[in-house]
């Protein structure tokens, strides 16, 4: 298979301006690091850094091309990712937009591994794509029982959100594949466990460029007063001045979407009783403990405008791309400065129409400004 090799020759590098649609500065200078990273060194891995609502899938997207892959394998930090970068790649769709390829462009011929490879077969059917994508369990399920594919079946490794690789699995599957030219892209260079992610930096936007370049906008930070209350009544406080302020953003005409944050499932869960009882937002849970099925279906709804916002349990930090998403409201705030920062980046966002600030709300014991 020669897709990515083949296509070289129809990339284009449009730069965007006010008038028109094309790559970003920070998309600019990610694509040419990779490339000049890989002219000297072809099997060191390139590592990536951009936050959050950067570009970084549309890099991720063209890399393959850029770098002339047989086959391409991109490990996914979830499932709702995972079907975001495959409905992406499959179709080229934010690359035709900007100009990257015309409108016409052939796609890829992708596969989106949803279950366990637990045979040599399994991973033989692989030979008939262009690119793989998968979770790092899914991929290695076989590996313990010595499922061992050939260390040749991909010629790039593509790891999003790459500040997991170190954890076993991750690591496992980007070993395998040795010969592999390897990118790992993240918002957030470290880890919290202080593992190092391995590999030659070969660009990192900062959050001050994102700023300046226009990609990010400005934040509100909306404070409840919530000292000497139980949790129960600080939630209903949050609560209450979230639908405060969405209310006031859809009368200003600003497609505004809510995210609520907690850390526990059973919380979550409460805090959709509490929402229900004390405002007449329209939100839905979603957790690790639902289905593929429903976390998708939920955020298709949100998509098209049917709920107010999501309430969630760690989740959507990560790849998830809905930048109307502009209020969000913190019952339990994270423990990483990284991750905070890495989640008012998904708010921060401006590449969307009728869009306005970002804005924050939180108990004034929780967030220190």
């Amino acid at each position: 298979m020669a897709y990515f090799s083949n296509n070289y020759k129809n990339l284009r590098f449009p730069k965007a301006t006010a008038e028109n649609p094309g790559l970003r500065n920070a998309q600019i200078g990610a694509i040419h690091a990779i490339g000049q990273h890989f002219t000297l060194h072809d099997t060191e891995p390139a590592l990536v850094v951009m936050p959050t609502g950067s570009g970084k899938t549309a890099v991720l997207t063209i890399a393959p091309f850029l770098l002339q892959a047989r086959r391409v394998l991109v490990i996914s930090s979830s499932k709702l990712v995972r079907g975001q970068i495959n409905e992406k790649i499959g179709t080229l769709s934010t690359l035709k937009h900007i100009g990257v390829f015309a409108k016409d462009h052939e796609a890829p011929n992708i596969k989106e591994i949803k279950s366990m490879l637990t045979s040599i077969e399994d991973w033989g059917e692989l030979t008939n794509y262009d690119l793989v994508i998968g979770l790092p369990q899914s991929l290695s399920a076989g590996f313990e029982d010595g499922i061992i594919p050939p260390e040749d079946l991909f010629d790039l490794v593509l790891v999003d959100e790459a500040h997991h690789k170190p954890a076993d699995t991750w690591s496992a599957i980007v070993e395998k594949f040795r010969l592999a030219k390897k990118v790992f892209f993240t918002a957030t260079p470290f880890r919290r466990d202080n593992k190092e992610i391995k590999g030659t930096l070969v660009y990192s936007y900062p959050l001050s460029s994102a700023y300046s370049d226009g990609i990010f906008g400005e934040v509100g930070y909306y404070a409840v007063n919530a000292e000497g209350l139980t949790q129960n009544e600080k939630d209903i406080l949050i609560a209450q001045k979230t639908e405060e302020i969405f209310q006031v953003d859809r009368a200003a005409g600003l497609d505004h979407f809510i995210m609520v944050r907690t850390k526990l499932k059973n919380h979550a869960d409460e805090l959709a009783r509490i929402y229900k009882e004390n405002t007449n937002l329209n939100l839905k849970v979603i957790h690790s403990s639902h289905t593929y099925g429903h976390i998708k279906s939920t955020i298709k709804k949100l998509e098209r405008g049917e709920l107010d916002g999501i309430i969630c349990v760690n989740m959507l930090a990560e790849g998830f791309d809905f930048p109307n998403l502009k209020i969000g409201a913190i019952h339990e705030h994270h423990k990483s400065l990284a991750v905070t920062l890495q989640f008012i980046g998904r708010f921060a966002r401006t590449n969307a129409p009728n869009i306005g600030s970002a804005k924050f709300i939180a108990a004034e014991s929780d967030i220190a400004v």
